[in-house]
């Protein structure tokens, strides 16, 4: 390195010099051949001599670190949203996680925070605060960890020196148990409507399944010999453990896929035809699903609402409390709902026979739905003409097959044989 009178030897290895209008002073030193200029921030020469001194002993010692590049939030996030992308993130998920880290981005940015260096702690408690004002507790850590999964991520791949969340303590809110609606009141819901819509609800309530995985299930995952209902991850359309499972056909929820009829596309539910979607083959949307069963529970006085009633979600709720109350074991109704948090050793060795869970599901009292389902198609016809339209959820052919819930076929149609087990 050529000395020149403008330049300051410090050590075996720096010397700093002043560059720019604004004479600040920057070192200059060679390191694993290539030579390296680094900003050491100050137009002060005292405080640029005791940097480039730190400097200088770790490049002796050996434990010197390339200074992180100046990252933007914006690219960072889309960066690490792709990071997520290449490890197989479910699409659901990163939709949350973008939802979450562009509002996070975009709060801190009212602060007049965009790089990832401007960032500290306190803006993190800002963030919070503002987030605290209409938001549960839940949703606030939920948001929290994501937060500082995106900063641990930064540190990983180098972008910031030091994690500035890594000594924050995120306080878990505490589980409070949600119960579902119990049997007399699905049996309430279920006589209220008819076609698709009381199918769907009734799949829901009575295989515990999740609106998003009933929203996939294809034709093909429907098996009348079998008597099950498969609930397939597959490939863009995973389950949420990514896990496919099945779930045996309760004597009830088969006679109602007996009677539904045929719809076309591939999958097992369609919405009504719309501009997008002509030939009505398109699979249901889960918040329009909801939408419409919150609608039904407020019409019939029922409770309503995520912290003190029902949602979708609540009849999955009442699979489980319904089934582990009847003295299903709660290993079998755990392989049902598709729960793969347990990491004991029973986990690992449980294995659910096929026929041992058909004679489970026989066990469980959901009832066989013929008086409530006669009750809603005659005695509650009136009550619910002025709704079918908004809650059939894409089926035109309620009022058609309203007569076979109660067990009429119509002239000429054939059904599916019963299983031999299900006959006797």
């Amino acid at each position: 390195m050529l000395e020149t009178s403008d330049r300051i030897r410090i050590g075996d290895h720096v010397r700093i010099y002043k560059r720019g209008k604004k004479s600040i002073w920057c070192a200059d030193f060679w390191r694993d051949g290539q030579h390296c200029r680094q900003s050491l921030k100050t137009a002060n020469e005292k405080v640029a001599r005791q940097r480039a001194l730190q400097l200088e002993v770790e490049l002796a010692t050996g434990s010197y670190h390339q200074p992180p590049r100046d990252c933007t939030f914006e690219q960072s996030i889309e960066d690490y949203l792709a990071f997520l992308v290449t490890e197989n993130r479910a699409p659901k998920t990163l939709v949350k996680y973008r939802g979450i880290l562009v509002t996070f981005k975009d709060l801190i940015g009212s602060l007049g925070v965009t790089r990832l260096r401007q960032f500290s702690v306190t803006h993190f408690d800002r963030f919070r605060g503002e987030r605290k004002k209409n938001h549960h507790p839940k949703t606030m850590y939920t948001e929290g960890v994501v937060v500082k999964q995106f900063w641990k991520w930064c540190k990983s791949r180098k972008l910031v020196r030091e994690n500035p969340l890594a000594e924050f303590k995120l306080t878990k809110p505490p589980l409070i148990p949600k119960e579902g609606p119990s049997i007399a009141q699905i049996d309430t819901i279920l006589a209220t409507v008819t076609g698709q819509f009381r199918l769907i609800l009734a799949v829901l309530a009575f295989t515990g399944m999740r609106s998003g995985e009933l929203q996939r299930l294809r034709k093909e995952d429907l098996d009348l010999v079998g008597n099950w209902l498969h609930v397939t991850s597959r490939t863009g359309a995973e389950t949420k453990t990514k896990f496919s499972r099945k779930v045996p056909l309760h004597p009830r929820l088969r006679m109602l896929f007996q009677q539904k009829p045929r719809n076309p596309g591939p999958w097992l539910f369609t919405a009504k035809p719309s501009r997008k979607y002509p030939a009505g083959d398109h699979w249901i949307g889960t918040k329009k699903l909801n939408d419409r069963f919150i609608e039904l529970l407020a019409r019939l006085k029922l409770p309503v609402g995520r912290d003190a009633g029902f949602t979708i979600h609540s009849l999955r709720h009442a699979f489980e409390t319904i089934t582990v109350n009847a003295g299903i074991p709660q290993r079998a109704v755990d392989a049902w709902l598709g729960h793969h948090g347990d990491k004991s050793m029973a986990a690992v060795y449980y294995k659910l026979k096929d026929e041992e869970s058909q004679a489970f599901m026989l066990r469980v009292p959901f009832g066989t739905g013929t008086s409530a389902a006669c009750a809603g198609t005659h005695g509650g016809r009136a009550h619910d003409a002025n709704h079918e339209s908004a809650l059939d959820c894409g089926d035109g052919d309620a009022d058609r097959h309203a007569s076979q819930d109660c067990g009429e076929s119509e002239p000429g149609q054939k059904r599916d044989s019963e299983p031999a087990a299900l006959a006797r």
